[in-house]
């Protein structure tokens, strides 16, 4: 699959959590995520200027703080990418015979367990996991259908 063609694809299928998603269906989306957020980074750096000079922000400033990135051009590309990114990996995972609560398990459970260094250790951890299981070929016919690439 190729680049542009996996992007629009990745976008056509925005709120779509059923069927398959190959390995470089993903991996080139993954790729036009990073490739627009470093864009977007440099063209947002002046926004975000003063939440990288003021680490010690109080909970006064966190909604000014959640602000300024949600109106960036970084906070939007974000915005954009996020259900796209959330459907594709369950996406992924169908491919692989796998239930989309895989995601749920890897990337949203481990985001919200305290800031201890074992549950550190566990989110990362889970973050290879996920990764390992995206690098994964792609699995024969199953009950989320058919292969696409033996089509």
């Amino acid at each position: 699959m190729v680049f542009f063609y996996s992007v629009i694809l990745a976008f056509f299928n925005y709120f779509n959590l059923s069927g398959r998603a190959t390995r470089s269906e993903f991996w080139w989306f993954f790729l036009f995520c990073i490739l627009l957020y470093l864009l977007t980074l440099s063209l947002s750096i002046e926004d975000l200027q003063f939440i990288l000079r003021d680490s010690n922000i109080n909970e006064q400033d966190t909604s000014e703080v959640l602000l300024t990135f949600l109106s960036s051009w970084f906070g939007i590309a974000f915005l954009i990418t996020l259900i796209p990114q959330i459907t594709i990996s369950v996406r992924r995972f169908h491919d692989l015979n796998k239930s989309g609560w895989w995601y749920f398990l890897l990337q949203i459970v481990p985001s919200l367990l305290p800031s201890f260094f074992i549950f550190e250790l566990i989110s990362l951890m889970a973050l290879f996991l996920f990764v390992y299981f995206m690098l994964q070929e792609s699995g024969a016919d199953n009950r989320y259908g058919p292969n696409k690439l033996n089509r």
